[in-house]
């Protein structure tokens, strides 16, 4: 397992009673302002940022005063499409539930590559649900999870994933992987599902478009998000970002709305079909996660990562909101940093974002998605101390991202040795 060392501060007031933390001379990247605020001071205080001052701030006796004098401070970032369970595990015995110690492994790693928060997109709620309290209450190093329930036709309930994830009980009749036909009663299902913890419902295959804008417009009631596939076998893209859903997920999949049998080889030379799709998304305030990582980098489909960035390019040149998501989190045992710095590059050398642009997929917007904007997300009074403290300047360069000083979650600071 990586060794991580953690410097408790300010949010265990038992320890650090009246104690601030305060980063120093450090130049602040802001996300919302679209700036750098050179030379800043940021004061925290159980887990939060108390405020950002222009260095006029005088550091009282008690308070742990660090110097970040040439330093960069970002937004803790957020994968905004994980999938924990099936990233953790090594051997085909433990595939789909890996060790719990394997689970920690990954999430530390996660956590110390500079992700405070993960949109986890399929699960066990009864596995991830416990480490999502875990690490809110920061008993393990680990971004904070955010997690749904998710939903498809009986048919997709036969998929190994599912008896896994439902492993004990009935694949398709538990509240976290719910089989869905006309007579389901939504009502009660949806609100199941929201009592599990869930704070979203994930819909998946085989379902029409009617069943969608049925579901979608029961979750609205009950005050829950709407994650979807861009297409579901039964319903078309543009259907779907109508139907009331709040995000969409993988850019191929949209080039089902132009055929049923698409073309994975190149971006169409006539995409009129598809600028509707962007415009339908951009004016019913449909958020957009194209995944670019596991088409750049699953063999078997690494025919389709040309195209999965020139639908991205044209979505985000049309307006729609993207949120970065690399349908993984990370190779925890093989590789230093996890995928979301790969997928931040891929916007901003392929994509053709600038490097503010990219860096926002995965902090501002990905928040407004989750709908914690308010909590997280930018570097401003009151919100989360979620911060990564760089040793470049990102806007320079977008692989900055991936040159980590240490990494501060709920106001703790975690730096690898």
């Amino acid at each position: 397992m990586k060794k991580y060392i953690i410097i408790i501060i300010a949010s265990f007031p038992l320890i650090s009673l009246g104690q601030s933390t305060v980063l120093k001379n450090v130049n602040i990247v802001d996300v919302i302002n679209e700036r750098i605020i050179p030379n800043s001071t940021i004061e925290v205080k159980d887990g939060i940022i108390l405020k950002v001052y222009n260095n006029s701030y005088t550091a009282g006796k008690e308070d742990k005063v660090i110097d970040l004098t040439d330093k960069f401070v970002i937004p803790g970032l957020i994968d905004s499409h994980t999938h924990i369970e099936h990233s953790a595990y090594w051997t085909d015995e433990s595939k789909y539930n890996p060790p719990r110690e394997n689970l920690i492994e990954l999430l530390n790693h996660a956590l110390l590559g500079g992700l405070t928060t993960i949109r986890e997109m399929a699960c066990d709620v009864r596995v991830i649900g416990e480490l999502s309290r875990a690490a809110q209450i920061n008993n393990i190093a680990s971004p904070n999870i955010y997690y749904p329930s998710l939903m498809g036709s009986p048919a997709f309930f036969e998929d190994p994933r599912a008896a896994a994830g439902s492993l004990g009980e009935i694949p398709g009749q538990v509240s976290w992987f719910r089989a869905i036909d006309d007579n389901t009663d939504l009502s009660n299902v949806i609100a199941q599902s929201k009592g599990n913890g869930s704070m979203a419902l994930k819909l998946y295959a085989l379902l029409t478009g009617e069943q969608i804008k049925n579901i979608a417009g029961e979750a609205r009631r009950q005050d829950m998000k709407v994650w979807a596939h861009a297409y579901t076998q039964f319903a078309k893209p543009s259907e779907i970002v109508q139907s009331g859903v709040n995000s969409v997920s993988h850019a191929p999949l949209l080039l089902y709305e132009l055929s049923d049998k698409p073309d994975y080889s190149k971006y169409p030379e006539k995409d009129q079909l598809l600028q509707d799709v962007f415009n339908k998304m951009k004016l019913n305030n449909v958020s957009f996660d194209p995944t670019i990582f596991v088409y750049q980098n699953v063999l078997r489909i690494k025919n389709r990562s040309e195209v999965a960035k020139k639908i991205t390019q044209k979505a985000h040149d049309a307006g729609v909101m993207i949120i970065a998501g690399t349908d993984s989190i990370s190779a925890y045992r093989d590789q230093k940093l996890p995928f979301i710095h790969n997928e931040l590059e891929y916007y901003a050398r392929d994509c053709e974002f600038s490097n503010m642009e990219a860096l926002k997929t995965a902090t501002i917007n990905a928040a407004i998605a989750l709908g914690i904007e308010s909590e997280i997300g930018s570097i401003d009074e009151k919100k989360k101390a979620n911060l990564v403290i760089l040793n470049e300047n990102p806007l320079e360069d977008i692989r900055n991202t991936r040159k980590i000083h240490f990494v501060m979650k709920n106001g703790i600071i975690y730096k690898s040795e």
